[in-house]
């Protein structure tokens, strides 16, 4: 027997040596937990800065909550007592009739100086039948009158001591708000454009919003109840108006939170699945 078959069935009696595993090929896809927290980051502060914009620094949203408020009861009700010395009983001002003269005063208290018109045709109609319903004719000397003096008491009542003082801090929180808004918006749009390089839009935009929206939420709970803490340095009547401005902006913030907590769910889920699936 030769020396080559001695040791060939020598070494058959060996367990063959495990094979390495090749590694997995890469995918290109990388996880980026620091850039989804970026993007929620940027998503807390555009809802906020945006919702606090298009609400509680917006003179027409504003006045209406202010007209259903106890501060524009008061302008509503002598408005009618005005009507009434005119002839024309029945407090045919309501709430929504008012709304456009406040905002009138409200445009003071931002600071905005342009006189815009304001529309009397609620106004009208709602003294006319007001005073036919009474037996009596309404003439529009009466009404142009009524326009003019809703708009002067609008004026007055923004135009206090008290509310002078709060006109400063809420221009001056109007204005950091802008900028703000502005700056987070920029940044939003140079990180999407960064997230679009890397392959990562989708996968940042869902928990992105989610937690976002987690935050604005949980911001928006806070300044709801700490909002009369920050306003306390004012007189009662201006920290109850201001509250109540607040509040119902910051009410709009909180929904939009649990709006994207909800978008950013659905997107974070149909990205694993779509991931999955490919």
């Amino acid at each position: 027997m030769s020396e080559n078959s001695r040791m060939a069935r020598y070494h058959a009696n060996e367990e063959p040596a495990p094979q390495q595993q090749s590694a997995p090929p890469a995918t290109g896809y990388q996880r980026r937990p620091a850039l989804a927290r970026w993007v929620a980051f940027l998503i807390l502060l555009l809802t906020v800065t945006v919702g606090l914009r298009v609400t509680v620094f917006n003179a027409t949203y504003t006045a209406g909550v202010v007209s259903r408020s106890s501060f524009g009861e008061k302008i509503i009700n002598r408005l009618n007592d005005d009507l009434q010395n005119l002839g024309v009983a029945g407090a045919p001002i309501t709430s929504s009739i008012a709304q456009p003269y406040l905002a009138v005063g409200v445009a003071q208290l931002y600071g905005d100086t342009t006189s815009a018109s304001v529309d009397t045709s609620e106004l009208t109609t709602a003294v006319s039948s007001q005073a036919q319903a009474m037996g009596v004719t309404a003439s529009s000397k009466l009404i142009a009158s009524m326009a003019t003096t809703a708009q002067k008491r609008a004026k007055a009542a923004f135009n206090t001591s008290a509310m002078s003082q709060a006109a400063v801090q809420v221009q001056r929180a109007r204005k950091l708000n802008f900028w703000v808004m502005l700056a987070a918006l920029m940044l939003l749009v140079v990180t999407f454009f960064y997230a679009l390089s890397v392959h990562h839009v989708f996968a940042s935009l869902g928990p992105g919003l989610a937690l976002g929206g987690l935050l604005t939420g949980l911001v928006g709970l806070a300044g709801y109840f700490g909002l009369p803490l920050v306003l306390s340095g004012n007189s009662q009547a201006v920290n109850q108006l201001l509250t109540t401005i607040g509040r119902s902006g910051l009410g709009v913030v909180m929904f939009a939170g649990v709006a994207e907590v909800v978008v950013g769910l659905l997107v974070l889920l149909g990205h694993h699945t779509f991931r999955q699936e490919n």
